[in-house]
C-alpha cells in the first residue's frame, strides 16, 4: 500500500519504511491542487504508481508544497529521504535543480518548462505555441462578438508563447478578430492571484470578449469564476453568425439571461478543465468550457515514474509538441454538444497540418 507523506514548510520526516522506491514532486507556485500545471502534474505521477503498484510494487510518493524560494529546501530533503526520482514543475525551480542533482547524483530528477544539463537531470519542454494555436482557431471560429480574450499569469517568455500561438490561432480562422492580451503580474505570486485574473476578465468582457483563454495557474481560476457567475452577455452591437451548437440552458441562466443574451465561454489550460463549465452537474445542458489546451505535464510525470522504476530513465532535453503527443486540445461530453461536427473536423484538420509541417506556428521570441 502506498503511503502519501506530505512535507509541509517546516519539514520533518521520518526514515521511510520498507518500500521498493521513494518518488517526490516539489510543486511549483499555485499549489498542488491549482486544477492545472501542479495537479496535472500529481495526477501524471498517480497513474505512475497506480501502474507501479498493479505490478506489485509498493511506492512512498513525498510531496512538497512551499514557494520558489523553498525548493531547494523541498528538493533537498526528499533527496535526502532516497528518493529514486522527483519531478519538479515550474522553471522557477531550475537553479534548485541545477545545484541539488549535483549533491545528489543517484536521484533522478524531471525537470519542467525550464533545461538542467546534468546527467541525472530530464528537462521537459513543451510547444505551448501549437496547442494555444488550436484552441485558437476555435475560438476564432466561434466567437460571436468577434473579440477574445487572453489572461496570463506572469508576465514572461513562455506565457507569451500561450499568447502568441493563440493569437495566431485566432487570427488564422478569423482575420478581423481582436485578440485583448492581460497578464496578473510579474512576480511568481501571478500564479496565485485569481481575484486580479478575475478583474481582468471582467474588463475584457466589458471590452466586447465573449471567450477567454486563461495560462495562469492557480489565478485561472478567477477567470473561470468569472464565466460561470456571469454566465452571459448582451451584445451592444451585430454579432457574427457561428456554428455554435444550441445546448438547453439551465435554470440558473435561464433566469439571469434574458432574451438577446449569448453564453460566455472560458478556455482552460494544461489539464482538461472543461468539466468546470458545468454549474449544473449535468453535462446534456449548456456548458462554459469551450476548451482547453492539454499540456501533457501530466505524461512527463507518469513517464519519469515508470522510467525510474524500469531502469530506462535518461537524461536530457525532450521538447514535446503536437506530434509528439504534448500539446493538444480538449474534446469531451461536456464541450462535444457545443462544437458542430464540421468544426472538430476543421481543427483536426489543421492539427494534422501542424504535425505534417504544412502549417507552422510561430514561437514568441
Amino acid at each position: 500500500m502506498r503511503k502519501l507523506l506530505t512535507l509541509a514548510f517546516a519539514l520533518t520526516l521520518g526514515a521511510a519504511v520498507a518500500q521498493d522506491f521513494v518518488f517526490g514532486i516539489v510543486y511549483d507556485a499555485g499549489g498542488k491542487f491549482d486544477g492545472s500545471f501542479n495537479e496535472s502534474t500529481f495526477r501524471g505521477m498517480e497513474r505512475g504508481i497506480a501502474t507501479l503498484e498493479s505490478e506489485g510494487l509498493e511506492i512512498d510518493l513525498l510531496e512538497f508544497e512551499g514557494t520558489p524560494e523553498t525548493s531547494a529546501q523541498g528538493l533537498r530533503s526528499i533527496s535526502e529521504e532516497g528518493a529514486e526520482l522527483i519531478v519538479a514543475p515550474g522553471f522557477n525551480q531550475a537553479d534548485s535543480i541545477a545545484a541539488v542533482s549535483q549533491e545528489f547524483p543517484n536521484t533522478n530528477y524531471v525537470l519542467i518548462d525550464a533545461v538542467v544539463e546534468a546527467d541525472n537531470v530530464r528537462s521537459v519542454l513543451f510547444k505551448e505555441h501549437e496547442g494555444s494555436f488550436l484552441v485558437g482557431y476555435l475560438a476564432g471560429i466561434m466567437t460571436r462578438t468577434g473579440t477574445v480574450g487572453f489572461v496570463g499569469g506572469m508576465d514572461i517568455p513562455l506565457i507569451r508563447n500561450f499568447d502568441f500561438g493563440y493569437q495566431q490561432g485566432v487570427q488564422a480562422a478569423c482575420p478581423d478578430c481582436e485578440i485583448i492580451s492581460n497578464y496578473v503580474g510579474t512576480t511568481p505570486a501571478a500564479w496565485n492571484d485569481p481575484t486580479r485574473a478575475k478583474e481582468l476578465a471582467t474588463a475584457q468582457r466589458a471590452q466586447g470578449a465573449d471567450i477567454i483563454y486563461a495560462a495562469a495557474g492557480a489565478s485561472g481560476n478567477g477567470v473561470i469564476d468569472f464565466v460561470t457567475e456571469s454566465m452571459c452577455f448582451t451584445p451592444t452591437g451585430d454579432v457574427r453568425d457561428t456554428p455554435l451548437q444550441d445546448m438547453p440552458a439551465y435554470d440558473v441562466y435561464a433566469q439571469n439571461c434574458g432574451a438577446g443574451s449569448h453564453p460566455l465561454f472560458f478556455i482552460g489550460v494544461d489539464s482538461n478543465q472543461n468539466p468546470f463549465g458545468d454549474t449544473d452537474d449535468d453535462p446534456s445542458t449548456l456548458n462554459h468550457g469551450l476548451t482547453s489546451m492539454l499540456k501533457r505535464v501530466d505524461v512527463a510525470s507518469e513517464n519519469g515514474a515508470l522510467d525510474t522504476a524500469n531502469g530506462t530513465f535518461s537524461s536530457g532535453v525532450s521538447v514535446l509538441g503536437v506530434a509528439e503527443g504534448g500539446v493538444d486540445w480538449a474534446l469531451d461530453a461536456y464541450n462535444t454538444p457545443l462544437i458542430p461536427q464540421s468544426v472538430i473536423d476543421e481543427i483536426t484538420s489543421v492539427r494534422q497540418d501542424i504535425i505534417d509541417g504544412s502549417v507552422t506556428v510561430e514561437q514568441y521570441e
